[in-house]
């Protein structure tokens, strides 16, 4: 008798209607997909009905944005919805009736918010370098987030305001996550991998969310060679490649590694023979005649030994008779 009784338990446990689920604690009959969840201003989102209960297929479906009909049809076609201006809201109302004339009904509020993100590498350059820094192997990074989130369309919150969730991939940063916490500070990853960092940003009410994401990459350190004038200083504008003539007999060079975490040592060479440690070399050619030497330069991080070289061949002299020294 007992085992007749769990048995027909097990087969009444297996065969529940939708009518008897829509009344389980914890079940939803319908739900919305919304993409993407966090719109911008005047981005298309696309919303589609999703159940596990209800047969859509076999149920019409009907959607409304703002009171007006846009849809009336079956299955889990998605409907696509332009979102409005910064804070103004649409609303999309979703409702599914059954074949057995049961209705459901589900809402979704878009309210566009706008978040950027800026990101500040704390990587070697020369003190006048006017690009992008780079992000360096296992450097400092900075990450700022600028949010526009806004309770009517000319009502902007205060940034101090808002609260920020930081994530890294699908872990939440919890330490750099909280009100007013615009910035975060990390470590980038090692060459060759990628950190993918996101931030959602909330009203005090979670009434406005924006999310802005981004891919942290690290790159390859660069060495390059300046010509540093005596009076005028280093030519930052050019870079040395290749050849370079020296109209005198003497020039100097100024060497700079970009890109790397911390600042690097510097090895010089002329004609692959070791001259010099700082940051600047002078040479000097003596005699008469005219010749060419390889100049050339190491760059190397001394904690990760991550080096760049930069080489070019100096033409100097005008006639028979000559030297090559560094200075």
């Amino acid at each position: 008798m007992i085992r007749a009784l769990l048995l027909a338990i097990l087969l009444i446990g297996t065969s529940i209607p939708a009518a008897l689920a829509q009344g389980l604690p914890g079940t939803d009959p319908l739900t919305l997909v919304v993409s993407p969840q966090y719109p911008r201003p005047y981005q298309t989102v696309s919303i589609a009905p999703r159940s596990s209960l209800l047969d859509l297929s076999a149920s019409t479906v009907r959607v409304s944005v703002d009171g007006e009909r846009v849809y009336e049809g079956s299955g889990t076609q998605a409907t696509n919805v332009r979102a409005g201006a910064l804070g103004e809201r649409t609303t999309v109302s979703v409702s599914v009736t059954d074949p057995d004339g049961r209705v459901y009904t589900k809402t979704q509020v878009l309210r566009p918010a706008e978040v950027s993100l800026i990101l500040e590498p704390a990587s070697t350059a020369h003190p006048f370098y006017r690009g992008g820094g780079l992000v360096a192997s296992e450097g400092r990074v900075r990450l700022i987030a600028v949010p526009d989130l806004r309770s009517a369309p000319g009502t902007r919150l205060p940034a101090s305001s808002l609260v920020y969730t930081w994530r890294l991939g699908d872990r939440i940063l919890t330490d750099s996550s909280g009100i007013g916490r615009s910035t975060l500070t990390a470590e980038a990853p090692v060459r060759y991998r990628n950190a993918n960092i996101s931030v959602t940003v909330t009203s005090p009410d979670s009434s406005l969310v924006g999310e802005a994401r981004t891919v942290v990459s690290a790159v390859d350190p660069t060495a390059r060679m300046y010509r540093n004038d005596p009076l005028l200083g280093p030519n930052f504008d050019v870079a040395l490649s290749d050849r370079f003539s020296m109209p005198d007999t003497e020039a100097t060079f100024r060497a700079v590694g970009y890109f790397f975490a911390t600042p690097p040592t510097f090895a010089w060479t002329v004609n692959n023979t070791t001259n010099g440690t700082d940051k600047d070399l002078t040479v000097r050619a003596t005699g008469n005649g005219q010749g060419a030497a390889r100049l050339g330069v190491t760059v190397t991080e001394p904690a990760s030994r991550r080096s760049a070289e930069s080489r070019v061949t100096v033409d100097f002299g005008a006639s028979t008779g000559f030297g090559f020294f560094g200075l």
